[in-house]
């Protein structure tokens, strides 16, 4: 074997090291071949650099392409120095010595001369330097060149190709040496086998003997002083050995399998005591289970399903159902089909179940199975339900529970324990039903107490609070504090006078009945506490407090208290003035001029006071809903100038600027409204810039909305301020502003017209440099206005109009009007004759007059019965009266009021654009002519 392994190591050694070598070897030789050739190649792209430089200095006479040509000799010298190293052969040798013969040629004599008969311009000598053997020097050298670098890329070729075939060499060497060594392991091995196998396939074939039983009858060589002589040694003792410990055995086996006999006859008594006991174990844990899952829960229908799914396990059943005997019928079943539980409850008052309510026990049934449950079985089945009613503690059926299985019947034992379990699930039951009332109650009762305006909380004798209701929540921001000195500390906290508050908590449960307000920092809220004892019985459990928020309350007191004092102060100042006037006037004579001038003071005077009663007049018709519109389509610029005008003749040091930014200003309005509006907006930017300054009203278009800003350079509004600046009978609380006089309806009223009109209006402010109020109204596009007007007047040749009017020259002329205005009219001297005319065609339009000459019926009757009938009440209705009561005929439904006298062209306009109104809104009459077409 050691002389194996030395051949193994040497010529394996050998091998390798002979093919590093060639590897080592053929590694330098590319590496030489592949460095030559890149200076070959730098060589020649030097020259080619040199070639192109020169002629590009000859053709375009650059200074630098001949200095750079130049320069590329050196650059030749030093790569022909790196090139020396490896020019080896002679052929190498041969082309380093041309290509240096060239270079000399080249850049000493022929490059020299070609520049200088180029910069003596002689093109001639040029020409003839080419021509004698120049270009030809270059064209030999590149041809020259590129053979050389062929070779080189040849000799990199060959190389390879002599390595693989010395690879090829090498690897068939390894073979030859691989078939040697496994040549060598063989003989090895068989003399392996041949003193080692022998013996140990004896020594098998006697182990084969001893263990199939027979007679072991072999000569084992024992003298060998190898292992395989101590085996056999031991092989022979242990067959001894086995000898005689096998009647010995023998009969221990005898005794063991009587002694097997009557343990097998143990163990299938304990089997089966061990069986049932785990199915009681199983039935112990079942029953723990149903009564767990019956006092784990007070949901009903968590209960419920806990119930059949536990009943189920005990029965062993394949589906059940329980269900109660209530208004909602709750149940919960297993296996059983939503079908089949609907079908269940259907019919829970008759049919099997009848028998419960009469015997008021369990009992159970055995049917034949129906083809729907038999599956792919063919042969007769049966199946077998058990009935378990659910008594309540005065004995009647609350519930019933039924199970259904196919492996076997209940027996009577089954049954009777099965009733059992029903009372332990009735007394759960009623629990259940005991807990959903008590909470029921407790809910109603809660929230009752959070629906109360009020905030409530019952506090105990100790002062910890029972139960609050969500406003107080509200008003106690730590509500799960319940302790006294919590929530005292923390309500204490938040008010303005805590000591008082604290005194009146300390009094309060000792049963007084005094009440408290208390106003809390932050909110601004104003509550009114008051406390009242709680009683059960003669005993005292606990004091309810009650705190009611009154801050409205107080704020209107407030105001009203300010708004009494303002408008006594604004009636009175008018009022002065008109009584001294008139007091001058009837004591004293006075010059004309005088007079006239007294006389306008109190004029003036009785509008500022008319105006005054107007507001409080308005804002009391906005409250009640009686306020009434007459709008109608119009250019508000118009309306805006007119307020112009009219601000521009009472006040001095202010500039007014119009800005229209669009030309789309017609809008759905009731003008006079409109008027009032910005009336009170021009006016309050004139009167809160007391300093003068410009007011600005800019109009323009904003998202399909007609806008109109009031711009001031005054005072400004506080933020805090904003948001109730709309509100009635406020004024901002400033000292700058008290010495302006005003009511604080105005703006509030400007809201209520505005929102009328689907309008909104909002204010921007910035405290002591302005204000700016937008007033945005839904506009109308002139073009579609002008558009649906002409449409308008082609459908009036159709429109009916009637006339109800008992003065014949006044109706001739409105019929002549409107028959020039292409409508159909029809005149009416009496009201009964209208009504019944009204009875057989509808108009579009009716003219009616107030003043009728009938003794029982006026105009007021007529348009109650228009707005009464159902049929006529859509009809539009124009009331044409001497009588100046326009607020009683839009609330009793008119569309609009004309006082008598009035143009007649003012009454086909009228029409029109109501018409156009109830076009736009979708609410246009048919004439009478397309309604019978």
């Amino acid at each position: 074997m050691m002389i194996f392994i030395c051949i193994f190591v040497i010529g394996s050694g050998s091998l390798v090291g002979y093919q590093r070598y060639m590897i080592n070897h053929y590694a330098d030789n590319q590496e030489d071949l592949r460095a030559k050739r890149k200076v070959v190649q730098e060589i020649g792209t030097a020259f080619n650099e040199a070639f192109f430089d020169s002629r590009g200095y000859i053709a375009f006479d650059r200074k630098d392409l001949k200095e750079n040509a130049l320069r590329q000799e050196a650059v030749i010298n030093q790569l022909q120095e790196k090139l020396k190293p490896y020019v080896k052969s002679n052929r190498d040798k041969q082309y380093f010595n041309e290509m240096n013969s060239f270079r000399q040629y080249y850049f000493k004599d022929l490059l020299l001369k070609g520049f200088q008969y180029h910069e003596r311009n002689e093109r001639d000598q040029l020409i003839n330097l080419s021509k004698s053997g120049g270009t030809k020097s270059v064209v030999t050298f590149q041809r020259d060149w590129s053979d050389f670098t062929s070779q080189i890329n040849k000799d990199l070729e060959n190389d390879f190709l002599q390595q693989v075939s010395k690879q090829s060499q090498m690897e068939f060497a390894f073979i030859i040496f691989i078939l040697i060594i496994l040549f060598a392991i063989a003989c090895i091995i068989r003399l392996a086998v041949n003193q080692m196998g022998k013996p140990l396939s004896t020594l098998a074939s006697a182990a084969e003997q001893l263990a199939a039983d027979e007679e072991v009858a072999m000569l084992l060589d024992t003298n060998r002083k190898d292992e395989i002589g101590k085996l056999s040694s031991a092989f022979q003792r242990m067959v001894h050995t086995i000898h005689e410990k096998e009647q010995y055995l023998i009969a221990q086996n005898d005794e063991l399998l009587a002694q097997q006999e009557e343990l097998q006859a143990q163990q299938t008594e304990l089997e089966e005591l061990l069986d049932l006991t785990e199915k009681r174990e199983q039935m112990l844990n079942r029953r723990n289970q149903l009564i767990n899952g019956l006092s784990n829960s007070l949901d009903k229908q968590e209960v419920l399903e806990s119930i059949v799914l536990s009943m189920s396990q005990l029965l062993g059943a394949d589906r059940g159902i329980v269900s109660l005997f209530n208004k909602e019928r709750s149940y919960a079943s297993i296996g059983v089909s939503a079908e089949g539980a609907k079908q269940f409850l259907d019919h829970l008052y008759n049919g099997l179940n009848e028998k419960l309510f009469k015997r008021k026990r369990a009992y159970t049934i055995k049917r034949e199975i129906a083809p729907s449950e038999k599956g792919f079985h063919t042969e007769v089945g049966y199946s077998y339900d058990v009935y378990i009613p659910i008594l309540s503690s005065k004995d009647e059926v609350e519930a019933v529970m039924v199970f259904n299985r196919f492996s076997h019947e209940f027996s009577a034992a089954e049954v009777a324990e099965y009733e059992g379990l029903g009372k332990q699930i009735a007394i759960s039951l009623e629990k259940i039903t005991m807990y959903e009332r008590a909470e029921n109650d407790r809910s109603t009762f809660q929230s009752i107490l959070n629906n109360v305006q009020e905030g409530i909380q019952l506090v105990n004798n100790e002062g910890d609070i029972i139960t609050l209701n969500t406003k107080m929540t509200e008003i106690l921001t730590c509500s799960s504090q319940t302790k006294a000195t919590a929530w005292q500390d923390n309500l204490l906290h938040l008010v303005k006078d805590a000591d008082g508050l604290a005194h009146y908590f300390a009094i309060a449960f000792n049963e007084s009945d005094e009440v408290y307000t208390y106003q809390l920092k932050e909110e601004m809220q104003v509550i009114q506490v008051y406390a009242t004892p709680l009683y059960n019985g003669r005993e005292k459990i606990g004091t309810i407090l009650v705190h009611r928020d009154i801050t409205k309350e107080y704020e209107i007191d407030q105001i009203k208290s300010e708004f009494v004092s303002t408008v006594s102060h604004e009636l009175r100042t008018p009022l002065s003035s008109i009584l001294g006037f008139s007091e001058l006037m009837l004591s004293k004579e006075l010059k004309p001029e005088r007079q006239k001038k007294y006389v306008q003071t109190i004029y003036q005077e009785a509008q500022r006071l008319t105006a005054l009663i107007n507001d409080f007049l308005d804002v009391q018709r906005m409250e009640s809903g009686k306020q009434t519109y007459d709008k109608r389509y119009g250019d508000v610029m118009p309306v805006i100038q007119r307020v112009i005008d009219l601000q521009k003749i009472n006040v001095k040091d202010h500039t007014f600027h119009l800005q229209r930014e669009t030309d789309q200003t017609t809008i759905l309005m009731d003008e006079d409204k409109i008027g009032q509006v910005l009336m009170n907006l021009i006016s309050n930017a004139v009167k809160y810039s007391p300093n003068g300054k410009d007011i600005t009203v800019r109009v323009y278009e904003q998202s399909s909305k007609l806008c109109v800003d009031i711009i001031d350079q005054g005072l400004g509004i506080p933020k805090d301020a904003l948001d109730k600046l709309f509100t009635k009978f406020y004024r901002v609380d400033n000292s700058d502003r008290r010495r302006i006089g005003g009511t604080g309806l105005g703006l509030s009223i400007v809201k209520e017209i505005v929102k009328a009109h689907q309008g909104e209006v909002e204010v921007q402010s910035t405290l002591k440099e302005g204000s700016t109020f937008t007033v945005k109204l839904p506009s109308v596009q002139q073009a579609d206005q002008e558009i649906e007007e002409q449409v308008l007047l082609t459908k009036s040749a159709h429109a009916h109009v009637m006339i109800i009017e008992d003065d014949m020259s006044l109706a001739t002329l409105l019929e002549a009007e409107l028959q020039d205005s292409n409508f159909a009219v029809k005149h009416y001297k009496s009201g009964r004759e209208a009504m019944r005319a009204l009875e057989e065609q509808k108009p579009d339009a009716i003219v009616l007059d107030i003043m009728l000459n009938e003794k029982d019926l006026t105009g007021w009757d007529v348009l109650t019965y228009l707005k009464q009938s159902a049929r006529l009440k859509d009809i539009p209705i124009v009331v044409s009266s001497a009588l100046e009561e326009k607020e009683k005929g839009m609330s009793l439904g008119a569309s609009s009021y004309l006082v008598k006298p009035y143009r007649p062209s003012q009454l086909s306009k009228l029409i029109l654009q109501i018409l156009l109104t109830q076009e736009k809104t979708g609410e246009i009459l048919i004439p009478s002519e397309e309604k019978s077409e």
